[in-house]
């Protein structure tokens, strides 16, 4: 749990940050199509889905992020770090570009985190009120306290007017290839509506 805490500080340490200014196939439309065993989380301005037995936190302690709007968790408890999923809400200035946004975040982390490694970058086309919007998906890895294991991360933004999403999906080496999935398959569910 104190891990988890720590990630969602790092991540709301570094998300004020603002950008301006201006591969992949354009998909034609959001995700809709529920997949198996996860619910949909219709949270107003964006819609994901989420695995079915994850747990939903949306009260958090003072400790916690003002800018967390909800967090959701693994119910596989079966080591120290539970897999997890984590959504941010920050201001932005109007006309922030989401893959400026994007960039500026992964490059953040990139130098808040000890022991840092991209390990993945991708074009990613997320949907903004319907349109398609070019952002990436950020897959690395990382400390914040050299007491701790190495953690990975993937994450993805998007920006709408003067709000910007952030979607971290945290997970650690002993998590199980079905853990992982779940994380990367919520995260490709994420739009803003």
């Amino acid at each position: 749990m104190k891990t988890f805490k720590s990630i969602c500080l790092i991540l709301a340490l570094s998300l004020p940050l603002i950008s301006c200014g201006g591969g992949s196939t354009t998909p034609e439309g959001p995700p809709i199509e529920q997949i198996s065993f996860y619910r949909v989380v219709d949270a107003g301005p964006f819609t994901m889905q989420v695995p079915e037995d994850w747990e939903t936190i949306q009260t958090f302690p003072t400790n916690y992020p003002e800018n967390t709007v909800v967090a959701f968790r693994n119910n596989v408890q079966d080591h120290e770090f539970i897999a997890n999923i984590n959504v941010v809400r920050n201001t932005v200035d109007e006309g922030t570009i989401s893959s400026d946004y994007a960039i500026q975040m992964f490059e953040t982390l990139q130098n808040q985190l000890i022991n840092f490694k991209k390990i993945e970058e991708e074009e990613y086309y997320l949907f903004i009120g319907g349109e398609p919007v070019k952002t990436y998906l950020y897959e690395f890895e990382g400390i914040n306290d050299t007491k701790e294991e190495i953690l990975h991360f993937m994450q993805l933004s998007g920006v709408t007017g003067t709000t910007a999403f952030v979607i971290t999906g945290a997970y650690d080496k002993n998590d199980t290839e079905l853990a992982i999935d779940q994380v990367k398959q919520s995260l490709q569910t994420f739009y803003i509506t």
